[in-house]
């Protein structure tokens, strides 16, 4: 009892309940420690992109995949290939009647041209016989002209004797008579002179005028023209054909692509992680947008905790953290990303990992974003996601009358 009694003893205890009051009441005055957090990370849903059957092996559970890396092969064999079947179809005879309209075209234009060359024979030919039957007209004007002269040589002459009592009256009116016919025969023959010289210069153009005044067309003009004619409807065809062909064309490109990526799909990895789980096998039968399988993310980990909401306007984005794995003595490093209250709705990403529980209604959940380090490519431990963590964010400064204050609020 003395040796309690010593005052040596008494300062020894005091000193030790200081020390202990110190030590207990230290790492809160200092900064905020939570026990209660957990590695977490996001995962990536796969789902199939189209009907099918696994083929081959997919990868297992655990096995890490790098950004793009086939993940599973389906083969879809039940594909409908009526569409594209049609198209084909469509396009074949869409060819098919570009060229029997080319064919014909060719023909008519083979015909076309030969109507041209014997139009161009029957036009020299026409040519020919004008320029002589003009020849000959002109000739009988030179006839004419002489014979009127003559006429008229004969009338001054029987007019001369007439007036000598030599030939009679009636004589020298069968002169007048003969040169009036004369000169008659002379200009029927100019008439028909410049009649024949129009009807050549309209040959020489193409234009064919009978005596009546009207348009005279061969048969082979009435043919070419309708054989032009058909040969401008079968352009138009054949351009709206050509058309109807490369627009089909198109639409089997487009239409082939489609059964492509129905028929086969190679599912890629959307990043570096590794799978997490899955629902298929080898032979398994998918429909679209099932899901297939799970990929962890480890590109971003992040620590979910939760804090006492009386501390909530000390914790902010953008705050240093300290974070230990529950077993070892390495330290990461991280930063606070988010801050919510106890009330607020919990944000629906496919998590790898069970946030916490709160216990007490007045907590606030805090997430930590881990800095790149070695976790993230601890694919053979699922970058250590699920374990558990302290998180330790240290203040910077001993806010030592704060935390009185608040103490005296709670107990009063």
């Amino acid at each position: 009892m003395r040796i309690l009694n010593h005052r040596i003893t008494r300062i020894t205890v005091g000193v030790l309940l200081l020390v202990l009051v110190a030590v207990v009441l230290l790492p809160g005055l200092t900064g905020f420690t939570s026990l209660d957090g957990t590695v977490n990370a996001r995962l990536a849903v796969i789902n199939a992109p189209i009907d099918g059957e696994i083929a081959g092996p997919p990868a297992r559970i655990g096995t890490p995949v790098s950004d793009g890396a086939a993940l599973a092969t389906i083969h879809n064999e039940r594909v409908n290939r009526a569409v594209l079947a049609s198209l084909r179809a469509e396009h074949r005879t869409a060819v098919e009647r570009v060229a029997a309209l080319e064919q014909e075209r060719d023909e008519l234009v083979r015909l076309r041209d030969r109507l041209a060359e014997r139009l161009e024979v029957f036009q020299r030919a026409t040519i020919a016989s004008l320029e002589r039957e003009l020849q000959i007209i002109r000739k009988r004007v030179e006839v004419a002209r002489a014979q009127d002269l003559v006429a008229k040589v004969e009338l001054d002459r029987r007019q001369d004797l007439e007036s000598k009592g030599i030939f009679t009256r009636k004589m020298v009116e069968s002169a007048e008579a003969a040169g009036a016919a004369a000169g008659g025969e002379v200009e029927v023959s100019n008439l028909t002179v410049e009649l024949l010289q129009q009807r050549l210069d309209a040959v020489r153009q193409g234009i064919f005028i009978v005596g009546d005044g009207q348009n005279d067309v061969p048969y082979s003009r009435q043919r070419q023209d309708e054989v032009i004619v058909r040969i401008n409807e079968l352009n138009t065809r054949i351009a709206e054909n050509k058309t109807r062909a490369n627009q089909t064309e198109q639409q089997v490109l487009e239409e082939e692509k489609r059964v492509r990526s129905l028929e086969s799909a190679t599912v890629p990895s959307p990043f570096d992680g590794v799978v997490w789980a899955r629902n298929i096998v080898n032979g398994s039968n998918v429909v679209l947008n099932n899901e297939m399988m799970r990929i962890l993310d480890c590109r971003d980990l992040f620590v979910d905790i939760l804090v006492p909401e009386i501390d909530y306007d000390e914790i902010y984005p953008g705050r240093e953290a300290e974070v230990r794995l529950f077993g070892r003595s390495e330290v990461f490093n991280g930063a606070v990303q988010s801050a919510k209250g106890s009330s607020a709705v919990a944000e629906k990403d496919v998590l790898a990992a069970d946030e916490p529980e709160a216990d007490d209604e007045r907590n606030a959940r805090i997430r930590i974003l881990l800095a790149p380090s070695a976790l993230n490519t601890d694919f053979a431990n699922f970058c250590q996601v699920g374990r558990t963590v302290q998180v330790r964010i240290p203040r910077h400064t001993v806010q030592l009358k704060q935390w009185i204050e608040s103490l005296w609020f709670s107990l009063f």
